[in-house]
């Protein structure tokens, strides 16, 4: 007990952003427990290796391990401190006073030293250096390889049983030959008498998640789905399929990333590897098997080798199966699972066509010895897989994992054990208060994690107090008060750009909710984009933005090419759209411009993989209203809808003087047949000519003189004027006119048949009954209200909602 009481934990954290330069890390870290495993004292020692991106991890890192010496490894930029990701993936600084705030806490938790081998750090090391007794940094710029040097021969001497000092003194010398031993600096601090007693005036780290996804790094505080979790376990194991099934923020991605996955890596017997399909699931696919196939592939490297596996899994030249069996063959007694994440999303950005092929792919490749899936999949698009024969078969083998609300108990460990573990406490009631606004809906987790991610940030004296609760608005309008509060701050230019960009992140439901959707810079508008740019930054965080992520938004290209360098933006999560009245309004105001723009998208993209043939281009009243929408909108619609759209109307003007060619060549051809025909009928062409117009006008005239009488009557006279005029050859403009007028003036006082009125607000969605003889309308008004669709008029109007309602829909059987 006693030589256990006396190891020290050495944490190594390792942080390399995408945006900065490449390091040695893994070079580094091995070579440290490399030394620390040959060393005299190695029994004293007990190395630990967490990679910190962000600043969460760091915390997280120490509070897992409970280390003596925490070692950082990574890039620092002097005063603005050393750089991390935030939760977009941003580039941010973790500075001096956040650090030592930090340390100030953990050094009355045992952390005796830390190291800063990074960058001009030693202005940070200074600052920790008030609380934690012996801390090094680097004065200046320092060398890949000397940084490596120095902490080897630092640990080194550690491992040998030599003092902190002794350890310093030996890394410099190791620096010499790189002419930067003078870099090093160590900062002592002589207090060793050190309270143990938290400064209340100091907030710890938030361990909530705002309306994040828990990863697997935020395992440690992720509480409450234990009994569930644990049940996924044991089906996972047992099961080569496995859906995860729930409503939108039920917390079906939290429990696979921060719940299975840790578990399943602390077996030691699993290779795991997650994707979301987005609009190129095949694409999403290869990046995660090549991730597995080739782990030292750079960046660049990953994008060519997905995209070229992509391409062969798709024409069916290689298998997943096929694939699976290789990484596999090089990862012998491992087992191989697979996380598709937000399943939906290839029904919401995908053609059916390509929803079934790979379907069929992942299925052909499932299998106990082989392939384990588990999938997460919002509740309300369970009918769209179960409507695929070879899914349902599938899935009526494999029973899906079936997510409802949490129980009180588990709230209230959502709630309350994430505070206690940093010592925090919440005010007496204020934990069932919270239980009782979160109420039984799954979908207000985000809304709750998001309330105590506020609430947290107005702690007092490290309580979370009934004051602060209030002013935060509590779980309800706690998202939906901060979205307001961040659009109200913003310039009367920039509200009309955060409109025009809010309304392109929401996929308007066609018998479903409204859902999120990944845009484009070009979507939103290049203009734009700073103020997207705000809108994902740390004070707002009402969006998310992609930096060009492989497959996200890109469009396949020919030859199973991959466009991948599109920066993207998405909500950052759909109680936003549930809750945020103001982008409520924007999307009802702005529906049936989205849902005929979502339906372009789809035209394009058929005509796009259909080689640009010119049989996939928009005719007809398709092309008309299109033509409508680019009048009225361009400047919402992407350069390409705007070319498609154009390209289309190019073609059905060829099209037409196609057909007029045709038809003067007929014309030519037969008056080559006889010219004495053609005099005489000539004769007779001016009189049928004159005749075809005096019926015109007659037309034209019974249209006017019904229209007091029967307005469909009139209506049709005037049509049929029209189709009369489009027959009779050279008809003079003073008949057109009147044609026209006539049918301009029928239209304008004719009222439109079918128009049903008696809503005070907002008709959300509408449904037929099975047999037609009924018509349901849902409305912002709280109420439901049927109709009679032979006669127009109301039947019954049902109350007793107290939202909104956004759908209505009748059963099979009426």
């Amino acid at each position: 007990m006693n030589n256990e009481a006396q190891v020290k934990t050495i944490l190594l954290l390792a942080a390399n952003p995408r945006d900065t330069s490449k390091l040695q890390l893994d070079v580094e870290v091995r070579e440290i427990d490399e030394g620390l495993r040959r060393a005299n004292k190695r029994e004293q020692f007990k190395l630990k290796q967490k990679w910190a991106v962000r600043s969460r991890d760091f915390y997280r890192a120490i509070l897992d391990t409970q280390p003596q010496i925490v070692h950082f490894s990574g890039h620092g930029t002097a005063e603005d401190g050393i750089i991390l990701e935030n939760e977009m993936k941003q580039t941010v600084y973790l500075q001096a006073d956040a650090l030592a705030s930090m340390f100030k806490l953990f050094a009355k938790k045992g952390v005796e030293c830390v190291v800063l081998n990074a960058c001009y750090s030693e202005v940070q090391a200074e600052a920790i250096s008030q609380y934690v007794k012996y801390v090094i940094g680097m004065n200046k710029a320092v060398g890949d390889k000397a940084a490596v040097a120095f902490a080897v021969a630092f640990y080194d001497a550690l491992g040998a049983g030599e003092d902190v000092e002794f350890a310093y003194e030996l890394g410099k010398s190791q620096m010499m030959g790189f002419m930067e031993h003078q870099t090093p600096v160590l900062k002592k601090n002589q207090l060793t008498d050190v309270s143990t007693t938290f400064e209340t005036d100091v907030i710890p780290p938030n361990p909530y998640q705002g309306l994040s996804a828990f990863g697997e790094e935020d395992a440690a505080f992720f509480f409450g789905r234990e009994t569930f979790v644990n049940e996924l376990v044991q089906t996972t194991r047992k099961q080569p399929l496995v859906g995860v099934v729930g409503p939108s923020g039920s917390g079906k991605s939290s429990i696979v990333f921060a719940g299975l996955i840790p578990q399943l890596r602390s077996e030691g017997n699993w290779l795991i590897s997650s994707f979301r399909p987005g609009n190129q699931p095949f694409y999403q696919l290869a990046c995660a098997l090549v991730r597995l196939l080739e782990p030292e592939l750079s960046e660049t490297g990953l994008l060519r080798e997905a995209a070229g596996l992509a391409g062969d899994m798709q024409s069916s030249r290689i298998t997943l199966q096929q694939v699976a069996s290789r990484i596999k063959e090089r990862n012998a007694g491992k087992r191989l699972l697979l996380v598709a994440d937000q399943f939906e999303e290839l029904y919401t950005l995908c053609h059916k066509e390509e929803q079934e092929r790979f379907a069929d792919a992942l299925l052909g490749a499932i299998s106990p010895e082989n392939l384990t899936l588990v999938f997460t999949l919002r509740a309300d698009f369970y009918g769209y897989v179960l409507s695929y024969r070879l899914f349902r078969d599938a899935l009526q083998e494999y029973t899906p994992q079936l997510l409802s609300s949490m129980k009180p108990e588990e709230l209230k460990a959502a709630i309350a054990l994430p505070a206690q573990k940093l010592e925090v406490q919440l005010e007496g009631q204020l934990t069932q208060r919270i239980l009782d606004d979160v109420g039984q809906e799954p979908g207000n987790l985000p809304l709750l994690e998001f309330a105590l991610t506020r609430l947290w940030e107005k702690q007092e004296n490290r309580v979370l107090t009934h004051h602060a609760y209030d002013e935060i608005g509590g779980v309800k309008k706690a998202i939906a008060n901060h979205a307001e509060e961040v659009y109200q701050q913003l310039s009367g230019t920039q509200q009309k750009q955060a409109e025009r960009i809010f309304v392109q992140l929401v996929r308007p439901g066609e018998g479903t909710e409204d859902t999120r959707r990944i845009a484009t810079r070009a979507e939103v508008g290049e203009d734009n984009w700073g103020l997207v740019s705000y809108l994902a930054g740390y004070q707002a965080r009402l969006v998310v933005t992609g930096g060009g992520k492989a497959g996200e938004a890109g469009e396949a290209g020919e030859a199973g090419e991959v466009s991948f360098a599109q920066d993207t933006v998405e909500v950052v999560h759909e109680a936003l759209i549930r809750e945020w009245e103001t982008l409520r309004k924007w999307i009802n105001n702005n529906r049936e411009f989205r849902t005929w723009q979502e339906r372009l998208k789809v035209a394009l993209r058929e005509w796009k993989n259909s080689n640009h043939d010119s049989g996939a281009l928009l005719r007809g009243v398709p092309l008309t209203v299109a033509e409508d929408w680019l009048h009225k909108r361009a400047e919402e619609m992407t350069q390409e809808e705007r070319d498609f759209i154009a390209v289309s109307g190019q073609q059905r003007d060829r099209d037409k003087q196609e057909r007029e060619r045709r038809r003067r060549l007929t014309i030519i051809g037969l008056g080559s047949f006889s010219v004495v025909s053609l005099g005489l009928a000539g004769l007779a062409g001016v009189g049928w000519q004159s005749a075809g117009i005096r019926e015109i006008n007659s037309i034209t005239q019974n249209s006017s003189a019904l229209l007091s009488l029967d307005g469909g009557k009139a209506l049709e006279a005037s049509l049929k004027a029209v189709v009369q005029m489009q027959r009779t050859l050279w008809v003079d403009a003073n008949t057109r006119t009147q044609v026209k007028l006539a049918l301009m003036h029928t239209v304008n006082n004719v009222a439109a048949p079918n128009t049903l009125g008696g809503h005070a607000n907002w008709v959300y969605g509408v449904s037929f009954s099975p047999d037609g003889k009924m018509l349901a309308s849902a409305s912002a008004d709280n109420t439901v209200k049927l109709w009679d669709t032979s006669t127009g008029k109301e039947i019954k109007t049902l109350t007793g909602h107290t939202n909104s309602v956004i759908g209505v829909s009748f059963s099979p059987d009426g």
